[in-house]
């Protein structure tokens, strides 16, 4: 999960789907035993569930969440480029290799579930492609995109995904959500580690306390639910939802008690910062 502001944006002419698989030869084989995408009973997908609301509902859903996983796919492709690029140890690499890998994954997953359910249509929205700045160093980038998309994002997208997947009553649906949960969880495993692991320096921790002044705020913009949302009634979907109100508890329980803990472990004085953005 990526948030506005984190890093440079980029737009892209590629209409969408993006991705669009082969689906036979030996790239095809390849894939399929990675990721074990036979192993899901696709043609019941929606099986059952005959409301056109509610597979349209679903339908949607799944496109937006496809557009996300595009858009990790592309933003930790590029982080492992400048972990290499950088020397990183190789047994960071390799994890990091994993997270790319798991992206291309969920993409394949999340486009086969819009498929099933209908299709992307003629006028399927294009992703905010989210890119690192190169007028900074590879360092700085690297520490941009550990704490925003990965110690940030991923861990943020493990407790929305576990919500949504609580009230998911579609079988099919339920083993997609449950896989993409796995991966997030080492995904935001992978964030942490990094920050416990890699020294920094002084000028490092001043830069990366900078940016969480910068991010959080963007970061609770764009996933706190307004006051207008928190009203309104809500009905579950069987391919997964979760109320405005689970939303915020989700949001607020996460924040609280694995990211800014997480960072202030760190030395980078993140609640400190919440705490002003809370009183203002």
């Amino acid at each position: 999960m990526d948030f506005p502001g984190m890093h440079g944006k980029e737009s892209m002419a590629h209409a969408a789907p993006r991705y669009e698989p082969l689906g036979e030869g030996p790239f095809a084989k390849t894939h399929e035993k990675f990721t074990r995408v036979g192993e899901f009973e696709w043609a019941a997908l929606g099986e059952g569930i005959e409301d056109p609301r509610e597979r349209e509902r679903g339908r949607r859903s799944f496109i937006l969440r496809a557009l996300d996983e595009q858009r990790s796919l592309l933003a930790f492709s590029e982080l492992l480029t400048e972990l290499c690029l950088s020397g990183a140890p190789i047994d960071v690499i390799g994890s990091m290799t994993r997270v790319v890998r798991d992206e291309a994954h969920h993409v394949d997953l999340c486009d086969r579930v819009v498929k099933q359910l209908g299709g992307w249509g003629e006028k399927s929205p294009h992703p905010s492609w989210v890119r690192t700045n190169k007028k900074l160093s590879l360092k700085r980038r690297t520490i941009q995109m550990v704490l925003g998309s990965l110690c940030i994002g991923e861990t943020v997208s493990v407790a929305m995904i576990a919500g949504v997947r609580k009230h998911t009553t579609d079988p099919v649906t339920l083993e997609v959500m449950t896989r993409l949960l796995a991966d997030e969880s080492f995904h935001s495993r992978f964030g942490w580690w990094w920050l416990e692991s890699m020294p920094l320096t002084d000028e490092d921790h001043e830069f990366a306390r900078g940016y969480l002044a910068r991010v959080l705020p963007q970061v609770a913009a764009s996933l706190r639910p307004n006051a207008e949302a928190l009203a309104k009634p809500h009905r579950y979907s069987p391919f997964g939802s979760m109320s405005a109100a689970e939303r915020e508890q989700a949001f607020t329980e996460t924040m609280e008690t694995k990211i800014l803990p997480g960072f202030d472990k760190a030395g980078l004085d993140a609640s400190g910062i919440w705490a002003e953005l809370e009183a203002a």
